[in-house]
C-alpha cells in the first residue's frame, strides 16, 4: 500500500512539474506578453517631418520676408524658395545631428550643398525651428507657418514645370547667363516687364545725360547681384525711385 501511494504521489508530482514548464514556454512565447517594438528613426521620415511652409524673420525693403516650401513625396523631397524650385538631390540625412544635405545643381551657374538643421524648441515638446546654411556659409533661420495647403502643393508643381521648361527661345535681356536676375527676367512675366522698363530707362539715361553710364553700371552691378526675387523686385523699385528724383525720364512700367 505505501509503494502505491510513493507511486501516485511521484506521478502528481511529476505532472505538476510538466504543467508548470508548459506555462513558462507560453509565457516566453506570447505576442501579447512580448514588449512592444519601438519605431525607429528614419532618413525618409526625417524629411517627411520638415513638410510645411517656413519663413525667415527678415524682410528686404518692403517685401515679405523669403519664403520655403518643403513637400515630401515618394520620389523625393522638394523644396522651393521664393517661388523658385531648388532643383538638388538629398545626398545625406544625419539622424543623430538633426541634419540633412541637400545638393543644388544648375546647368548654368555653380552647384553647392545646402545643410538643413532641426533645431529643437526648448520650451515646446517636438517641436523645432530649421537653419539653413549654403555652400558659401550664408545662414537663414526659419520658422513654421502652416501646414501645406493645395494652393501651397500647386506652386511646387508650377515650380517643378518652371525649372523643367526647354529654353529653347532666346530672352530679351542684359543679364549674365545663369544669374537670378536672368532666370526670373525670362521665367516670369513681372520681371520681364520690371526688366525691359529699366532697360529702357537706361538707353534714355545714357543718351541724354553725361554721367548716365556710370549710373546705368551701378545700377546694372546691383540688379546682378541679387540672389532672390525679393532682392531684384526690391532693387529695381529702388532705381526706379532715383531716376524719377534726380532725372527727367520717361515712365516706362509702373513699378507698384
Amino acid at each position: 500500500m505505501k509503494d502505491r501511494r510513493a507511486r501516485l504521489m511521484g506521478a502528481m508530482l511529476l505532472l505538476a512539474a510538466l504543467l508548470l514548464a508548459s506555462c513558462r514556454q507560453d509565457a516566453d512565447t506570447d505576442p501579447v506578453a512580448a514588449a512592444p517594438e519601438v519605431e525607429q528613426p528614419s532618413a525618409e521620415r526625417f524629411q517627411q517631418s520638415l513638410e510645411g511652409l517656413w519663413s525667415t524673420e527678415e524682410n528686404e525693403g518692403d517685401d515679405a520676408e523669403t519664403l520655403y516650401v518643403f513637400e515630401w513625396q515618394a520620389a523625393g523631397l522638394r523644396v522651393v524658395r521664393d517661388g523658385a524650385l531648388l532643383d538638388g538631390k538629398v545626398e545625406d540625412v544625419d539622424l543623430d545631428n538633426g541634419t540633412l544635405a541637400l545638393h543644388v545643381t544648375s546647368d548654368t551657374g555653380p552647384s553647392e550643398t545646402v545643410t538643413v538643421r532641426k533645431v529643437p524648441d526648448p520650451q515646446t515638446p517636438d517641436a523645432f525651428s530649421l537653419r539653413i546654411t549654403w555652400g558659401g556659409g550664408q545662414t537663414e533661420a526659419l520658422g513654421f507657418v502652416r501646414r501645406l495647403t493645395a494652393r501651397d502643393r500647386e506652386g511646387v508643381a508650377e515650380a517643378v514645370r518652371m525649372a523643367s521648361r526647354p529654353d529653347d527661345a532666346a530672352c530679351d535681356t542684359d543679364a549674365p547667363a545663369g544669374s537670378v536676375r536672368a532666370a526670373l527676367v525670362c521665367g516670369h512675366e513681372e520681371f520681364g516687364a520690371l526688366d525691359a522698363g529699366m532697360r529702357a530707362q537706361f538707353k534714355e539715361l545714357a543718351d541724354r545725360y553725361p554721367d548716365g553710364d556710370r549710373t546705368v553700371a551701378a545700377a546694372t552691378r546691383q540688379l546682378d547681384a541679387c540672389d532672390t526675387p525679393a532682392c531684384l523686385r526690391a532693387a529695381y523699385a529702388q532705381w526706379q525711385a532715383y531716376f524719377d528724383e534726380n532725372y527727367d525720364l520717361g515712365d516706362v512700367v509702373d513699378y507698384q
